[in-house]
């Protein structure tokens, strides 16, 4: 330890220092994205090796050998879609920008109004609210917005006259940030036969990310919700901004510090919904 201390000079600390910092900034790039929830993964794949080589888990270690010395090509593969949106990010926005995803209620009732007059005039929508997940690569493809959110507005982007009408509207840190937006389709087979691409894109969204979305079907009128892969009808306009209020405000103020519950926590609220529980 002496040795170290007297070896330790102002070069060691800037050294540190640059770690310090880049490793900050690499964290801070990944918050909010899928590659961040991944990297948890591989920490405990870590653990596991780091165990491995200390007791005679023979096999394990040798799996987890092969398994790293091809990390830096996983890693690139896996992480191709984030790493392009981090170096995006780099020259577009402040590494110290604050962000604040609570959804307002006025907002919810925006929304809703909208999703009831689309519905029953039976005009398609699609509106993907996001979360914690970043959404901001599905943002750059389509038309940029960067609107208040009204129903008066989301009526104007859906109207069948709109040249963006049959893309996504993505609403990001209480904004209607674009319109137009193509997303990824659900590689689910087992759906529904009458189902187009806008339920297959509702879908696939929200099994990349933590996203909620509501749908409008053009063919019947009906309003839904999506949330984590999960389908719900929604039989009453006056449910939808309160299952949407349960999710992005009261959940929201209640998780904040604790870790995001998976699908049963739709499903809780699903079963609320339709026993008349939702307050």
């Amino acid at each position: 330890m002496k040795e170290i201390v007297e070896q330790f000079g102002w070069w060691s600390a800037l050294d540190i220092t640059l770690i310090a910092v880049g490793i900050y900034y690499i964290l801070q790039l990944i918050k909010g994205t899928r590659a961040a929830q991944m990297l948890v993964g591989l920490m405990i794949i870590a653990g596991v090796f780091l165990i491995s080589s200390l007791v005679p888990l023979t096999t394990v270690s040798w799996v987890l050998n092969k398994f790293y010395s091809s990390i830096i090509l996983i890693l690139i593969i896996i992480f191709q879609d984030d790493v392009r949106h981090a170096l995006r990010k780099i020259g577009k926005k402040p590494f110290f920008q604050g962000q604040d995803n609570r959804a307002s209620q006025h907002i919810l009732d925006e929304i809703s109004r909208a999703a009831d007059h689309l519905s029953k005039r039976r005009v398609g929508a699609l509106l993907v609210i996001e979360r914690n997940i970043i959404l901001t690569r599905y943002i750059d493809v389509g038309t940029q917005i960067d609107g208040r959110i009204s129903k008066e507005l989301i009526l104007a982007v859906f109207h069948p006259a709109s040249p963006i009408h049959d893309g996504a509207a993505i609403i990001q840190r209480g904004r209607l940030a674009a319109a137009g937006c193509f997303l990824p389709l659900t590689r689910q087979e087992n759906l529904l036969k009458n189902w187009g691409t806008r339920h297959r894109a509702a879908m696939g969204i929200s099994q990349e990310t933590d996203a909620v979305v509501v749908i409008v079907s053009e063919e019947s009128g009906k309003i839904s919700l999506v949330e984590d892969g999960v389908f719900l009808p929604v039989p009453r306009i006056e449910n939808l901004s309160k299952i949407l209020s349960r999710i992005l405000i009261s959940e929201d103020l209640s998780l904040k510090h604790s870790q995001r519950g998976a699908r049963g926590s739709l499903l809780a609220r699903i079963k609320a919904l339709y026993l008349g529980k939702l307050g």
